[in-house]
């Protein structure tokens, strides 16, 4: 874990019932350069307006801009949710608390356009990617969000929203929308984010039916829609999932066979 960072709150803006933008105001924090760079934020608890720096409690999140210091991180609601909880008493000058950061988009330098396929949490890397983008790189999106109000301006973007009230509580319909879209002709990389198992199904459809080259994709599970059986079914699997994805990955000769084997040994387990 790097040392974490206090992020002051600036303001609290509501884009949609199911979107709420953060400014923030981070000293110390230097941009990792990457248009998907994620952070881990803790929320201050009720009856505080601190954060304690917790990263085994918080929760990760999509930096949507960065300019200096000042941090623009656009959170979704969920019942449930410690952000949600936060936003219903969220005042500025509230201390949030910033501490891992990592990025998970890799795009290959030759590629002549890219295709994001993302559910409602992955709006703001979307956002962030299309806007970063080089000039003369075209940029599709295919968005799937509970309603209309969840639509908003995507910059240098060809864009496709999607309604589905059922996708915030875990019904996506990424697969089909996999399924659906044209891919362009040429080189190019797909990118994939939103709930974990729609996004696994997008990725066994990329990998194992289009058969795209290992490295013109990338796909990120944001959210699980059974965080809590999940969890209830690792603790009695007593399995540890460091060691499943080591062994997968000393046994693969690329990242995306070592995640078919990882896969395969998580749903021995129960857990898939």
């Amino acid at each position: 874990m790097t040392e974490a960072l206090q992020a002051r709150v600036l303001d609290v803006t509501a884009l949609s019932p199911s979107i709420t933008r953060v400014h923030l105001d981070v000293p110390g924090f230097t941009t990792l350069g990457v248009p998907d760079e994620g952070c881990v934020l803790n929320f201050p608890a009720a009856g505080s307006h601190v954060a304690e720096p917790d990263a085994e409690r918080g929760h990760w999140y999509t930096v949507r801009r960065v300019e200096g210091t000042r941090l623009t991180v656009d959170v979704i609601a969920h019942e449930g949710g410690a952000a949600t909880s936060w936003l219903r008493r969220a005042e500025v000058g509230d201390l949030l608390s910033v501490t891992y950061r990592n990025s998970w988009f890799v795009r290959p330098a030759d590629v002549r356009w890219q295709l994001l396929l993302v559910d409602t949490t992955g709006l703001p890397a979307a956002g962030r990617i299309a806007e970063e983008a080089p000039a003369g790189l075209r940029t599709l999106v295919v968005a799937e969000v509970s309603t209309a109000d969840d639509e908003q301006e995507l910059p240098n973007a060809e864009v496709r929203w999607v309604h589905n009230p059922g996708v915030r509580h875990g019904a996506s319909e990424l697969e089909r929308l996999a399924r659906e879209v044209e891919i362009p002709e040429g080189p190019g990389y797909v990118y994939v984010a939103g709930e974990a198992a729609a996004t696994r199904a997008v990725r066994r459809y990329l990998r194992h039916e289009l058969r795209l080259p290992s490295g013109s994709y990338g796909v990120i599970g944001y959210w699980r829609r059974d965080a809590a059986a999940w969890a209830e079914r690792l603790a009695r699997a007593s399995v540890d999932l460091g060691d499943l994805w080591e062994r997968s990955e000393a046994e693969a000769s690329d990242e995306q066979e070592a995640l078919d084997l990882y896969e395969e040994r998580l749903t021995r387990a129960g857990l898939l």
